[in-house]
């Protein structure tokens, strides 16, 4: 594990392990780079993976955010980090939020240190309009991004204070709406159950830390407010893609990312079918034939080596 200093001075955390061309993955919202471990370990002697924990979340969760939208600072940071590795050419893959980050550094910094980009259930555009339904929650975004921005207006006079200053109404609040939200990561029932546990506070503290509590707030604030429609600038991507899809996913519909080929023609897609948005817990011995698939194919001909 290390340290890697961003441009603004903070230190992001990083797994590597691994020895081989480098593979740069990105977890999704409210997990941790850990995660990742399980599937990336049986192919460590092939690759170099490099596992960030994105600002906020996991090793990096007391980083605080010093730009005003999300997605720039994970951007932001996911450049830096390619500069600090002086990598040519890295294979790239994100989930969800992850996905996300990938998304909007192509945006702004496009794909030229990226060999190819492996693409986890993620909608082309977050937010829904008169031309786009399938972004975030589908047909529910409406009525949930109501209720959350609810929830922030009462939960905002304590920005700066301890989480446990927050009454506990407003702190049960909280995890009833990031129960919720983790609940449409799976489509299988136990997997459901399973994220019902968030509602209660003694447990989700253990996996989702509340030190820098705000980082929450500011996630879901990100997802109402920022310009997150991608289809602009995924037309000027002619880096090999591969886009994983859950075909029962209800965080973004599949109708829509089924379309990835408006914008992306290269973009190769594969159908997840009994499964919903977290596609590597739910579907693992078919995320691990894909990730590898995707590694042998893109492995570059000569790695350079990779900074200690």
């Amino acid at each position: 594990m290390k340290k890697i200093t961003m441009r603004d001075g903070a230190k992001l955390n990083v797994h590597m392990l691994g020895r081989g061309p480098t593979v740069v993955l990105l977890h999704g919202f409210a997990m941790q780079a850990f995660l990742w471990l399980p599937f990336v370990a049986p192919l460590a002697h092939k690759f170099r993976f490099v596992l960030p924990d994105l600002r906020g979340f996991g090793g990096s969760h007391r980083l605080a955010l010093t730009t005003p939208c999300l997605l720039d600072q994970h951007a932001s940071d996911l450049a830096d980090l390619l500069g600090y590795l002086g990598e040519s050419q890295v294979l790239l893959g994100g989930l969800s939020m992850g996905a996300c980050t990938s998304l909007q550094y192509q945006r702004h910094h496009g794909f030229g240190a990226v060999r190819a980009y492996l693409h986890m259930d993620q909608a082309v555009c977050v937010r829904n309009g008169p031309d786009w339904q399938d972004g975030l929650l589908g047909s529910l975004q409406a009525a949930r991004l109501g209720s959350w921005a609810a929830l922030m207006q009462d939960m905002e006079p304590y920005r700066g204070q301890g989480f446990n200053t927050l009454p506990s109404a407003l702190r049960s609040r909280l995890w009833a709406t990031l129960g919720d939200f983790f609940g449409h990561a799976f489509a299988l029932r136990h997997w459901q159950a399973f994220t019902g546990l968030a509602r209660h506070e003694f447990l989700i503290r253990r996996v989702a830390p509340v030190a820098n509590w705000p980082i929450y707030m500011d996630t879901l604030k990100s997802y109402l407010h920022d310009d997150y429609d991608w289809r602009p600038s995924l037309k000027k991507i002619s880096t090999p893609m591969t886009a994983l899809i859950g075909m029962q996913s209800t965080m973004y519909p599949a109708r829509g990312q089924l379309r990835f080929k408006e914008w992306v023609p290269q973009a190769e897609l594969v159908r997840f079918e009994r499964c919903g948005h977290a596609i590597p817990f739910e579907s693992p011995r078919q995320f691990m034939v894909e990730l590898s698939r995707f590694l042998g194919a893109h492995r570059a001909v000569a790695a350079r080596p990779l900074r200690a």
